[in-house]
C-alpha cells in the first residue's frame, strides 16, 4: 500500500468511526470507537512522521515534501 492510500484509508476509517459514534445502532460502544479513533490517528501520525523522517534522510527540503512554496 502507498503512503497516500494508506493516509487516505485510516482517514477514511476515523471518519467511518466518528459516523458510529453517532449512530444509534452502536449506542453503548462509544467508548470502543474514541479508543479506536484515537488508535488510529497515532498510526497516521507515525505514519506521516516517517514519512517526513525519511524525505530528510533524501536530502529533501520540508517545503518540498509539504507542498510548500517558499516567497
Amino acid at each position: 500500500m502507498s503512503f497516500t492510500d494508506e493516509c487516505n484509508y485510516l482517514s477514511e476509517l476515523i471518519s467511518d468511526y466518528k459516523q458510529k459514534i453517532k449512530d444509534p445502532f452502536w449506542e453503548g460502544l462509544e467508548e470502543l470507537f474514541i479508543e479506536m479513533i484515537i488508535q488510529t490517528e497515532r498510526k497516521l501520525y507515525l505514519i506521516k512522521e516517517q514519512a517526513l523522517c525519511q524525505n530528510f534522510k533524501q536530502d529533501k527540503k520540508i517545503s518540498q515534501f509539504l507542498s510548500i512554496s517558499q516567497n
